[in-house]
């Protein structure tokens, strides 16, 4: 996005504020415009294809089938319906057949995935996973997303402390339960 485009957004952000009756010019409000333009830019990133984020695969050694497990990765989006973030974790595993990623790639990926652009946290579940599998083909890819949203906690329902999990699962995770169920063993225990 360009400052152009930062611009035209203040200039709607500050309209709105003038047509809610609030002083846009008042010592509260004249950053507003600005920061929420900013907001939202910040969650459109746009990355171009969001392999990059996984960075380089690394080639592993023969006979090489453990597990590799990250939780409680911060995970922050915002919702598409309406603007408002969502924060929570991350939590992904992953059993590779040739190739890995740093670990430092997995929470890049998840963090990626969430400023790409608003979203569902649906999407980006699958996202993360889909993403995996393309980059880097391994026998099974499991995330599991939870995160509370603001849609929920500050307007409509109103309901705050509301926790929503998605999970996408592909591969050995999908098809054997034991797994699966050594994966959420790793997970719970961190």
């Amino acid at each position: 996005m360009t400052e152009d485009a930062q611009a035209v957004i203040q200039g709607h952000v500050e309209r709105v504020l003038e047509l809610l009756g609030l002083d846009s010019k008042s010592e509260g409000l004249k950053q507003t415009p600005r920061r929420f333009a900013e907001y939202l830019m910040e969650f459109n990133q746009g990355l171009q294809p969001i392999e990059e984020a996984l960075g380089t695969t690394f080639e592993m050694g023969e006979g090489y089938h453990s597990m590799v497990a990250q939780s409680k990765i911060p995970f922050r989006m915002i919702c598409e319906h309406h603007l408002l973030p969502a924060l929570g974790h991350a939590a992904i595993g992953y059993i590779p057949r040739d190739r890995v990623v740093g670990l430092s790639k997995l929470t890049r990926l998840v963090k990626a995935a969430g400023t790409n652009r608003p979203s569902l946290q649906e999407v980006i579940c699958d996202t993360i996973a889909d993403t995996m599998v393309r980059k880097l083909k391994p026998q099974g890819v499991i995330v599991v997303l939870e995160a509370e949203h603001s849609c929920m906690t500050c307007r409509g329902i109103a309901a705050p402390g509301v926790i929503t999990a998605t999970s996408a699962v592909r591969g050995v995770f999908r098809d054997v339960p034991q797994a699966r169920n050594e994966f959420f063993s790793l997970i719970r225990n961190f």
